[in-house]
């Protein structure tokens, strides 16, 4: 018994050296390719996968939107509006960042819309929680963002 004591420690040890080094790591990658699957649908009018990923408590916070928006309905009811007509041509995911606690992570980035030849960018905030059913978005923010600078 004293032995797998040692190992389990050793191993946990291991775990937590290893999360250091690798902050959000694969959940980093779970996360973006959440956001992708969400975005994508906006590309051709559809704002299901982005509500597919969405608490029913989620706060939401958008230029668009003339307060912060409460639970599911809410943001279903304003995303109704733009059903069918995609948002953009073409999107980028510029400088994303995961920042991982426990069963919380922080996704930040810009996002570039490309619509023809106008390219517009927004800073996005998206709030993650792991839930029974996976990673859900518990809050969103979204603010009018600049260029990057070279």
């Amino acid at each position: 018994m004293r032995n797998a004591l040692i190992v389990l420690v050793a191993g946990t040890n291991l775990w937590m050296a290893l999360a250091w080094a690798n902050p959000g790591g694969e959940t980093a990658e779970e996360i973006l390719a959440l956001e992708k699957r969400g975005l994508d649908g906006w590309l051709k009018g559809d704002p299901g996968p982005q509500l597919a990923i969405m608490d029913s408590q989620i706060t939401y916070s958008h230029a668009v939107a003339e307060k912060r928006l409460d639970g599911l309905p809410a943001v279903k009811e304003l995303y109704d509006r733009f059903h069918g007509t995609p948002l953009f041509d073409s999107y980028e995911i510029l400088t994303p960042k995961v920042q991982v606690a426990g069963e919380i992570a922080v996704l930040t980035y810009l996002l570039a819309q490309h619509i023809g030849t106008v390219t517009t960018f927004w800073n996005a905030t998206q709030v993650y929680q792991m839930r029974k059913e996976g990673w859900r978005v518990i809050h969103t923010h979204w603010s009018k963002g600049n260029a990057p600078r070279p």
